[in-house]
């Protein structure tokens, strides 16, 4: 198991933190959010796994680039993102020689320009991303030890964010047909863990709770879509759960081990936005709304609007 020192952590007495940012599309900015009030309060990270959209505002975060990421999120439209497909396109997906439904060009211009690889290597926080191969069915987390060039990244970074039908997979290393890791591994709390964190916090961005119905079949498979999620979320929160429970009872498995602490934020609010549905008024709200909703829980946690030592616990 690697430790906080195998990863390069200098984080003195501080407890060794990851932050963990799961997908939801267009409700990502919510994570914006959150992250802003974290960075106010002080809470700096080691490890950032990300997934799908969790992913990309990760590796935003992991460059130093926060402010960047929230100009971003209000100022974005789905247009920016994805495009509907041209008459041959639509050919080539009835041939059944395209594997999305949406051209990602636009998404793939935007990471170009302002992802920085060096940035990311030279980053105190060692960022991951989630996904999964289609035709292996393998779930990996790569890290940015594993990524050897900006070409490879962006392979990296769209395949974390193929959400299954709507966006083609992509090529890692010229293998493979990689999407979205969200649907088997939506939050990759296990692997912080092993890796040596003290503390972990999560961003989900389905609401707490949902009382309004579909009303089309777009709107039933995003309601899928969002059950999977949870559920991949919700199971790792109990494997985390088990973990502490199993060093609190003193058991053999263990021996060795320490408490890790799980810290989740997620919307209390319902979120009216579906998982490709980004502008950027709708952008603004999500991103106030995080922050102040991360911030009544860091309230409530560590105390009233104080910023968190190097040596908080």
């Amino acid at each position: 198991m690697a430790t906080p020192e195998d990863n390069g952590s200098k984080n003195g007495d501080r407890p060794f933190r990851a932050l963990v940012l799961p997908g939801g599309g267009g409700r990502g900015a919510y994570q914006v959010g959150v992250s802003k009030a974290l960075q106010e309060r002080g809470i700096e990270f080691d490890l950032a796994f990300g997934t799908s959209i969790g992913g990309i505002n990760a590796t935003l975060m992991a460059q130093g680039n926060m402010k960047r990421l929230e100009d971003l999120w209000c100022n974005i439209r789905g247009k920016d993102v994805f495009a509907l497909p041209s008459a041959h396109q639509i050919g080539r997906l009835v041939l059944g020689h395209k594997l999305g439904l949406l051209d990602t060009r636009p998404l793939e211009d935007v990471l170009r320009r302002e992802v920085d690889l060096q940035k990311l290597k030279a980053s105190k926080t060692k960022i991951g991303w989630c996904t999964t191969d289609l035709c292996s069915l393998e779930t990996r987390l790569i890290t940015i030890d594993d990524i050897v060039s900006t070409n490879e990244l962006i392979d990296v970074l769209m395949a974390t964010s193929a959400i299954p039908m709507a966006f083609p997979p992509r090529h890692i290393q010229g293998k493979g047909l990689w999407v979205d890791g969200g649907l088997v591994r939506n939050t990759p709390v296990e692997t912080a863990i092993q890796m040596g964190a003290d503390e972990v916090y999560m961003v989900l961005l389905h609401p707490e709770k949902i009382n309004v119905c579909p009303v089309n079949m777009f709107e039933v498979l995003v309601r899928c879509l969002d059950i999977v999620l949870e559920a991949s979320a919700r199971k790792e929160i109990e494997t985390a759960e088990l973990y502490n429970r199993l060093i609190a009872s003193g058991s053999d498995e263990s021996r060795g081990r320490k408490n890790v602490k799980i810290h989740v934020f997620q919307p209390r609010k319902p979120v009216n936005t579906n998982l490709l549905d980004i502008h950027p008024e709708r952008s603004r709200r999500l991103i106030r709304q995080g922050y102040e909703e991360a911030m009544e829980v860091l309230d409530s946690t560590f105390g009233d609007r104080q910023t968190i030592s190097a040596n908080a616990s």
